[in-house]
């Protein structure tokens, strides 16, 4: 019984020489323990304790991997979008016109001086707006045979052209002059008053304007 009580103790001996030597490095410096626990901040972080009572090597892993003092983070720039531009306003168009009436003597194509400002007011109009073309319209009362009236509504009406293109410079090109004789009257001819009415040069002009 003592041979085998001593056998059993020899065992147990090993292991327990074994078990220590485990723990041992080469060159006799116990091994290494790496701890991933880092604090948190709130309480210290406990340190390991290597085999013989030593505190265990902690290797942080969080270790700046620069050459050198890492260079500040790159700024980014944010793209700041202009503001969508305001529409204008669409422009506005209105129609605009200038009407003419010029009355004549009994038989008679010759333009009165009382009508030139009413005349020059077409004239004006006409600079103003460069594509406005007049329309000049000749007519008579009915005294007198169709015929002639024709002809002398006719002429009243280039007596108009022709004033518009000597005392205000009005291209030829833009005015037409056309008799109608006795066929549109305004007024009855059984009144002087009336006769008086018919016996005219009349334009309408008209053209549309944009105000911007």
């Amino acid at each position: 019984m003592k041979k085998i009580g001593m056998f059993v103790f020899i065992i147990m001996m090993m292991v327990v020489v074994t078990a220590a030597q485990a723990e041992v490095r080469a060159g006799g410096l116990p091994a290494l323990v790496v701890d991933d626990r880092i604090s948190d901040g709130n309480a210290p972080a406990t340190a390991p304790v290597r085999a013989g009572g030593l505190p265990a090597v902690v290797v942080d892993d969080r270790i700046n991997d620069c050459a050198g003092p890492c260079p500040p983070p790159p700024v980014v720039e944010q793209k700041v979008e202009a503001p969508a531009p305001v529409p204008e306003p669409a422009p506005v168009q209105e129609k605009v016109s200038i009407m003419l009436n010029v009355e004549f003597d009994t038989a008679k194509a010759v333009v009165k001086d009382k009508y030139h400002d009413d005349i020059k007011r077409v004239a004006d109009f006409m600079k103003a707006y460069p594509k406005t073309n007049a329309a000049i319209e000749g007519h008579t009362d009915n005294v007198g045979k169709a015929e002639y009236n024709l002809g002398l509504s006719q002429k009243r009406a280039n007596s108009v052209r022709q004033y518009l293109i000597n005392k205000f410079g009005i291209k030829a090109s833009r005015i037409t002059a056309t008799g109608y004789g006795l066929t549109k009257p305004i007024a009855s001819n059984d009144t002087e008053e009336g006769r008086q009415k018919n016996r005219r040069v009349e334009a309408v002009l008209e053209t549309v304007h944009t105000i911007k």
